[in-house]
């Protein structure tokens, strides 16, 4: 009976991450770059990686760009993610939201560019996670190399 009702719930938990719809931005504060480590705004390419589907479908790919005062701005492009309640970008050790740093609240399709905390690791903090707070459930994520 345990068994069923753990079943039961997990099932419930993933019905109800798919609720919201998540609306599309195709606008980028800063362009992504055709080609080259530096982009048009001289941002030096740091780190990239493609994302991977964990509990959802979630795709696209992930870039780390560092400015001349050395700023760090994540860059997605083509992102894609299913939809979710109280969904998360965090920076984090691993998959398991080891040591981690909330990039935003806010979770977009599209093309985005987002601001990243000065206080994050990016030696340690090499995996980006789409992940649903509410529900503690990762969507995907991205190892950023």
């Amino acid at each position: 009976m345990k068994i069923y009702l753990v079943g039961l719930c997990f099932a419930w938990a993933l019905v109800s991450c798919q609720k919201e719809v998540i609306s599309s931005n195709d606008s980028t504060s800063n362009p992504i770059p055709s080609s080259g480590t530096f982009n048009s705004t001289g941002q030096n390419l740091l780190l990239q990686g493609n994302f991977e589907n964990a509990v959802h479908s979630t795709s696209g790919i992930v870039k780390i760009y560092e400015d001349k005062d050395k700023r760090r701005t994540l860059v997605l492009e083509n992102f894609k993610t299913d939809a979710g309640p109280d969904l998360r970008i965090y920076l984090a050790e691993d998959k398991s939201v080891t040591n981690f740093i909330q990039i935003t609240d806010k979770v977009q399709n599209g093309n985005i560019s987002l601001q990243i905390p000065s206080d994050a690791d990016l030696l340690k903090q090499n995996h980006v996670l789409i992940w649903c707070r509410k529900y503690s459930i990762l969507f995907g994520f991205a190892q950023v190399k």
